[in-house]
């Protein structure tokens, strides 16, 4: 049995695929492909990941057709026929329909009954870690620094213009900040350059977005995420495995 994962979600949700992923292989002994959407070829999430066969893409089912329904219709035919064209015998469609968390959905649609290993991950190379320290050198030099992410793209998930460096001020005591889409551009480099930037970073503010599950898949505490969209939404997204994490469901006074 051959499985292309039709997974036209978020970037958020594609680190909570990666354990499902990875204990399918362990399982198995076999590789799955993903079919994740288009606007994130250049990200390259999926490009390093050892248990991944074969990557495609998709259109946005969200925003591509005139209806979302008829998008995901379209979206899950399309996989349907790169799966015959590239001799894969099922289609997997994680939908996220189920009032469950996320990564649980992810096992439960491939029939794997028992999560195994919760544990998220990210895989970046040399030249991700190589390209992000040139970016550091060139924002904040030697000192250490913040790491801020306001626009989701999703603007009722978005922190407010301003708040995480003001955030990171007044309670990290952080000078300097290197902020996405203010310091560097986020469609300029890889996601995975971006994961070794947060990495090196003193601390942490964003919203409920690719960044936060990042740090759970480096291990690396948050300082402060706002998951604007309340509990419900973050006990369907968040890590199962132990991390540290300050979530807030309401904005701090700054």
């Amino acid at each position: 049995m051959r499985i292309l994962i039709c997974y036209p979600h978020g970037l958020g949700d594609c680190v909570l695929l990666t354990p499902v992923l990875r204990d399918y292989f362990h399982t198995t002994g076999k590789k799955m492909a993903v079919a994740t959407m288009e606007r994130f070829r250049s990200a390259m999430f999926f490009d390093h990941n050892p248990y991944v066969e074969q990557i495609f893409y998709t259109k946005d089912a969200w925003n591509d057709f005139h209806d979302a329904d008829f998008g995901f219709r379209s979206v899950v035919q399309h996989c349907h026929n790169l799966a015959s064209k590239h001799g894969y015998t099922h289609v997997v469609f994680p939908r996220h329909k189920m009032v469950i968390e996320k990564i649980h959905s992810n096992y439960a649609e491939l029939g794997m009954r028992h999560v195994i290993n919760p544990t998220t991950e990210i895989y970046t190379t040399r030249a991700d870690v190589d390209a992000a320290e040139k970016i550091i050198k060139q924002c904040v030099g030697d000192n250490q620094f913040g790491f801020v992410h306001t626009t989701t793209g999703v603007p009722r998930k978005d922190l407010p213009e301003g708040y995480g460096r003001k955030w990171l001020k007044k309670y990290r005591n952080l000078d300097h900040v290197i902020e996405v889409d203010k310091d560097f551009g986020s469609l300029e480099y890889p996601i995975t350059t971006q994961f070794e930037i947060l990495r090196r970073s003193t601390a942490v503010c964003v919203p409920d977005s690719v960044f936060y599950h990042a740090c759970g898949a480096m291990h690396k505490p948050v300082d402060f995420v706002y998951f604007a969209r309340g509990k419900e939404i973050y006990d369907r997204v968040k890590p199962l495995h132990q991390v540290l994490q300050n979530i807030r469901l309401t904005l701090d006074e700054i």
